[in-house]
């Protein structure tokens, strides 16, 4: 019989998706274009690309969305580039925030696609000729089949590897975010918006790895942030501890980044190293999904 991961840490995070139209400079823009073509019934997106409405904009540019008017030309002087924004009770907001010297933000990579999030500059996903989405998809695709497995995904962020997971076949998903800042922004974020079926568990990956039986997990989808900026995932010690909860004959994927870089050659080397010595029998580099393909 499969063994189940009980789950004894005490932190849950309970996600909840904050509804509303979101909107971005590429997205106004465009509507823009129609409208000064005399388009005025538009084939558009509120929800950065997961699904379509049309809407009708009148001669002074002002549309109605979920019973709300807006106008396109004060929602133009609004926004800004490089910024995603929601409307919530009656308030178009910026989708970021600074907290404990750090600052998040929303950054979108197009009108219609998942965007990605952005702490004190540093990209949490691929997106040059990659999208962010894809680029979590790319990651879980490592596994194979993910049917009727448990699966552990360390470091939640906008929850798109989770998701993957899950729809992937999953039987349940267990995540891990040490930053509830993360999850706020997430959860104004229409492609996080699943993440309310996903158990998540607010700490230190480290000390919330340690309360799981051995070979408790299927799965484990170790996503850390850079090496420079989260070193302890990095380390033997923490290598050990998934050694021990992975079940014997499971798989996980260690996202690690670009390896071309001269900078990166020995940090990778180190990590296949450590991995080496944690006792995971066999180590593979996927360029695909620029990460390591591990097997207990």
């Amino acid at each position: 019989m499969q063994k189940k991961c009980e789950i004894r840490w005490s932190n849950r995070y309970i996600f909840s998706y904050i509804e509303g139209p979101l909107f971005t400079k590429d997205l106004l823009n465009d509507l823009l274009n129609k409208f000064v073509k005399n388009e005025r019934r538009i084939y558009t997106t509120f929800d950065l690309g997961l699904s379509y409405v049309f809407i009708d904009i009148d001669d002074k540019g002002y549309f109605i969305y979920n019973n709300k008017i807006f106008s396109l030309k004060d929602l133009l002087n609004i926004v800004e580039e490089n910024f995603v924004y929601k409307y919530i009770n009656d308030k178009i907001v910026r989708i970021d925030l600074y907290s404990d010297n750090n600052y998040y933000k929303l950054k979108p990579v197009g009108f219609d696609k998942a965007p990605t999030l952005e702490i004190n500059g540093i990209q949490m996903h691929r997106t040059v000729e990659i999208d962010p989405w894809t680029d979590s998809y790319l990651k879980i695709k490592t596994l194979g089949s993910l049917r009727n497995k448990i699966v552990l995904d360390i470091c939640t962020g906008l929850g798109y590897t989770a998701i993957n997971a899950l729809r992937r076949g999953a039987r349940e998903v267990i995540s891990i975010e040490k930053d509830k800042n993360v999850l706020d922004i997430a959860s104004l974020n229409s492609w996080s918006k699943d993440l309310d079926k996903i158990n998540i568990l607010l700490g230190d990956a480290l000390e919330v790895v340690s309360q799981f039986d051995d070979e408790c997990f299927d799965v484990i989808i170790h996503d850390p942030p850079r090496f420079n900026v989260a070193g302890e995932l990095y380390s033997l010690e923490f290598y050990k501890e998934l050694h021990r909860i992975l079940r014997r004959g499971g798989r996980m994927f260690h996202y690690t980044g670009e390896p071309g870089r001269h900078s990166n050659i020995d940090i990778l080397k180190g990590i296949k190293n450590r991995l080496l010595k944690a006792g995971f029998s066999e180590i593979r580099w996927i360029d695909y999904a620029k990460g390591f393909l591990v097997l207990k």
